[in-house]
């Protein structure tokens, strides 16, 4: 293929609230669009939703190689400046219409129509150094999303190094990649000052086995001599040693060894590892007690790939928060401690023809994917009582053409120490691409424990 755009996107996060039109966490970089001067859609299955090409891209720190100073500004005199030529900012205005009338109630029909404006900055600051931030705003309030900086290829293995506030889900199956409106119940499960789905302050460390994205190839170095920068041509992947060719892989049954053999970035192979320690963010947080923030909490993921662009991954989170209690006799407040303790599998499996999505970018029609999780918190609500449960969910996602997405998704949670966890859902999501950067969709999700809160919904989402 003739386009290399190295494009990062860590998309929406949205919570069970969001069946009811609340906004969402959600993040699109098109800065990247503009850097390398390519489409979205080589890195974006359709924004936000990433394919292997992003995931490679965001996974290295958002450089590809040869690309130390691609737009960058460079002086004779300061060797080591590193400024962008444009501002590396972009912005998302999300919106999600829902039809605020409940299945066979007499209540009003109502709309509820909330937007939530973001502003992204994401780069690599220099070789093996990358940084992504995120600040969005709604109704009047302000916060922080995921901020990262990523130290790459340390001591020169495929061994990255990030801190800030992060997504523990990022490199398996996470909200960020979804463009429609409701998440994955499983992970949207808040128990005592705890969510998946949420980032969190902390630190990881993750690498690559087997995976033919190596340090030397970023640097592009072959046999540890170094070869001379890449022109801008080259890396639009227009000549070179990685470069694509275009028109010859579609309506290929075997374009999956065509497009490895072309661009080792289009294909995810061999295992990643990740072991990772967070701040609890205890509901306790500012009281003083010392223990609001403390890094107690410890996470592990192995993912085995296969196919190029599929895998299935194992994880495990334990921690702890301290949850507030008021003393209703003298009004003061006490922090008893929940320990909490989850783990589980997921996986994605791409399936079909690989047929040409955009000019030069090859895009497989199906993807299965879920994850099951079982976990436990040992005081949720600061009583003492111990709360089990487990969920999972089974989602089907059909691309149909250049600029149509669906998805049929069945979530599931059960708990016999907590009823009121207990969900099951089946939602149904069409999106339709007006422009590669601007989306419509139409959402429906019904509840097969209460029909009165089925929901539907319409999004539009444009970055730019």
């Amino acid at each position: 293929m003739n386009n290399r755009c190295r494009i990062q996107t860590a998309a929406m996060s949205l919570g069970l609230a969001a069946l009811i039109g609340l906004p969402a966490k959600s993040a699109a970089i098109p800065y990247f669009a503009r850097k390398y001067k390519v489409t979205c859609a080589r890195c974006h299955v359709g924004f936000p939703k990433l394919n292997t090409f992003g995931k490679n891209f965001q996974l290295h720190g958002y450089q590809q190689p040869g690309d130390k100073n691609v737009g960058k500004i460079t002086t004779k005199e300061d060797p080591n400046l590193s400024i962008p030529e444009q501002v590396p900012l972009a912005i998302l205005i999300e919106n999600q219409t829902a039809l605020d009338k409940w299945a066979g109630t007499q209540s009003p029909i109502m709309f509820d129509s909330p937007f939530v404006f973001h502003i992204f900055a994401a780069d690599s600051l220099a070789q093996d150094i990358g940084i992504f931030a995120e600040l969005a705003t709604s109704g009047g309030v302000t916060d922080v999303g995921k901020v990262s900086l990523s130290f790459n290829n340390l001591l020169n293995q495929p061994i990255n190094f990030q801190v800030g506030n992060l997504d523990t889900m990022e490199h398996g199956v996470t909200e960020h990649d979804l463009f429609g409106r409701s998440g994955y119940a499983v992970q949207d499960i808040a128990l005592g000052g705890y969510q998946l789905s949420t980032q969190h302050e902390g630190i990881r460390l993750f690498g690559t086995i087997g995976s033919p994205i190596t340090p030397a190839l970023l640097h592009g170095k072959t046999d540890e001599t170094p070869t001379p920068p890449a022109t801008p041509d080259q890396l639009l992947g227009l000549h070179g040693p990685h470069a694509r060719l275009q028109g010859t892989q579609k309506g290929k049954t075997e374009g999956d060894d065509e497009m490895n053999a072309a661009d080792p970035f289009d294909s995810m192979k061999g295992f990643l590892w990740e072991v990772g320690l967070y701040n609890s963010n205890s509901q306790g947080a500012g009281s003083g007690n010392g223990t609001e923030l403390d890094a107690q909490d410890v996470t592990g993921r192995l993912n085995a790939y296969f196919n190029n662009d599929s895998f299935v991954g194992v994880s495990a989170y334990h921690g702890r928060t301290m949850i507030p209690v008021v003393d209703p006799t003298t009004t003061l407040t006490s922090y008893n401690a929940n320990t909490y303790t989850m783990g589980g599998v997921d996986f994605s499996v791409k399936l079909g023809n690989p047929f040409e999505k955009t000019k030069g970018v090859m895009q497989k029609p199906f993807e299965i994917l879920g994850s099951y999780l079982t976990g436990t918190a040992s005081s949720p609500n600061g009583d003492g009582v111990k709360t089990n449960w487990n969920g999972y969910f089974v989602e089907g996602d059909y691309v149909l053409g250049q600029k149509s997405l669906m998805y049929v998704r069945y979530d599931q949670i059960n708990s016999s120490s907590m009823p009121s966890l207990e969900l099951q859902h089946l939602t149904g999501n069409y999106t339709y691409y007006l422009r590669t950067n601007f989306y419509v969709g139409v959402e429906y999700t019904q509840d097969l424990k209460n029909t009165k809160n089925n929901a539907l919904g319409l999004v539009f989402n444009f970055a730019y």
